[in-house]
């Protein structure tokens, strides 16, 4: 690497870097933050990989990358087609418990159709050879965006946050039996109940979450009573029995806490991986409030994860799938013009 373009690559490395902080810094709950995040990310390792590389430390790095790819292309894949096998025998056959199966299959395929269709490429290359690597592409595409939203929910976790709240929101989930809470709800409930107990200023716990047609009373309703057995004051729970979604979860309580006098600093705690998404919705209306996580089984995450990223590709569907298909496009043309000449 020539000093001239080392010094070129720096600043262009060093500018993203600063791009993902500055917007992280103006707006935490945007998920093109995510997207700038990894682009960094990308550059750094690229960075690092061309600068070691004529060292004496590069054939140890060569083989650190090499080792990461083999991870990342093949491993995490076949990881995600065992989880879901472990989703299935654990929580049962459903279409939401085969996602990380469904999910590890889709990737796998893409990369070997993508693999194929670049090792067929050459000077006989067909119009085949070109819609197989835009397919393998198509996947690829996800699957970055997917990293995106990885490494961005992980981010936000690790980033320091008030712990003074006036108001903590502890969104519902599933009951048991139709009346119990769940423990993917109790871990919510609890990580709730920590905030509030932190809280210096008068705190109150608002529950949210509406009946559901197989629920024998509503999530709200059930998690104020598990509330209540942890030795919750009454006075502190408050309760927001009608929303079916997290938008409706979180519109709801904004409105109910904007109908109270006093200072509003709110806390939403809900899983983990679920904590971006309530984020971005809060944002988009207009609802200032810090995301806290709650502890979420390990064997849980992967499905949990594929599904907080489809609903997230739903709601940027837009820009996402314009995304695609201008890369698609110019890929075609790339690829098109080479097999024409």
């Amino acid at each position: 690497m020539s000093a001239a373009f080392e010094r070129i690559y720096f600043i262009i490395m060093a500018l993203s870097g600063l791009v993902f902080v500055i917007s992280m810094i103006r707006d935490i709950r945007r998920f093109r933050n995510g997207l700038y995040l990894l682009l960094f990310l990308l550059l750094l390792s690229f960075y690092i990989l061309i600068y070691y590389a004529p060292t004496q430390y590069g054939s140890f790095v060569a083989l650190i990358y090499s080792l990461l790819v083999v991870f990342l292309v093949v491993i995490v894949p076949i990881l995600l087609i065992i989880n879901g096998f472990v989703m299935i025998v654990r929580e049962g056959k459903s279409l939401a418990n085969l996602l990380s199966l469904l999910f590890g299959i889709f990737i796998l395929g893409g990369e070997m159709v993508l693999l194929w269709g670049i090792r067929m490429t050459g000077s006989d290359s067909t119009l085949l050879h070109v819609i197989l690597i835009m397919l393998g592409y198509a996947v690829f595409y996800a699957s970055m965006v997917f990293l995106a939203f990885l490494f961005y929910t992980w981010t936000i976790k690790l980033i320091p946050r008030r712990s003074d709240f006036n108001y903590v929101i502890v969104l519902g989930a599933g009951l048991i039996n139709g009346e119990t809470v769940s423990k993917l709800l109790s871990d919510r409930l609890d990580k709730g109940i920590k905030v509030y107990e932190r809280s210096l200023s008068d705190c109150k716990i608002l529950c949210s979450g509406g009946q559901g047609p197989d629920e024998k009373v509503s999530e709200a309703e059930a998690m104020k009573r598990y509330l209540l057995s942890q030795g919750i004051d009454e006075k502190d729970i408050l309760k927001e029995d009608r929303s079916t979604d997290t938008m409706e979860n979180l519109v709801n309580c904004k409105e109910i806490i904007n109908s109270r006098k006093g200072n509003h600093y709110t806390a939403i705690v809900t899983s983990g991986y679920h904590v971006l998404r309530a984020m971005i919705y809060s944002r988009r209306i207009d609802f200032e409030a810090t995301g806290i996580g709650a502890h979420t089984a390990f064997y849980y995450w992967p499905s949990a994860m594929i599904r907080e990223y489809a609903a997230l590709v739903k709601y940027y569907y837009a820009p996402y799938f314009i995304g695609l298909f201008v890369t698609e496009f110019l890929l075609f043309e790339l690829l098109y013009r080479n097999i024409a000449h």
